[in-house]
């Protein structure tokens, strides 16, 4: 996300944010806190330019730059249990995770965002997930070919 406001609309670096991304497994936080990727890893997706402009190769790796990583802070979090900590949020991307949990969990879970994201806040989930009968405070937005889902006023 940060190469690509980079390369888009690089006048949002100027601005006062930073991303919080979790997740359950300690190992792959710390390989993402340390921003260094092998090659299979980085040809995931990556177009090369973006990689040749956003990183730098050390070795058998690839780095990506300071001035991204500093703008991530990374913590192991489990979705079904305690979010304790999290600051509040604007946007969330929860992609292809709701998928794996059962009805009650992802009620859980979303209850857990709605109270996290201010006010007009945006949630992105994956394409077979939706908060449609499970939580009704986020009304769905089309845009595209896709949809957010943003918490009512």
């Amino acid at each position: 996300m940060l190469m690509l406001i980079q390369e888009h609309f690089p006048d949002l670096l100027n601005w006062n944010f930073k991303f919080v991304a979790t997740d359950i497994c300690s190992e792959s936080l710390a390989q993402a806190r340390l921003g260094r990727f092998n090659q299979l890893e980085v040809n995931r997706g990556l177009p090369a330019a973006m990689l040749v402009k956003n990183f730098t190769r050390q070795g058998e790796s690839w780095e990506i730059r300071e001035s991204l990583r500093k703008r991530v802070e990374f913590r192991e979090l489990n979705l079904a249990k305690d979010w304790a900590g999290l600051p509040p949020l604007d946007l969330v991307f929860l992609r292809n995770v709701l998928i794996y949990f059962n009805v009650e969990t992802k009620k859980e879970i979303l209850g857990k965002i709605r109270r996290l994201l201010r006010p007009g806040g945006y949630l992105l989930l994956g394409g077979a997930e939706t908060t449609f009968n499970l939580d009704d405070a986020f009304e769905r937005v089309p845009i595209e070919r896709t949809s957010f889902y943003r918490l009512k006023a």
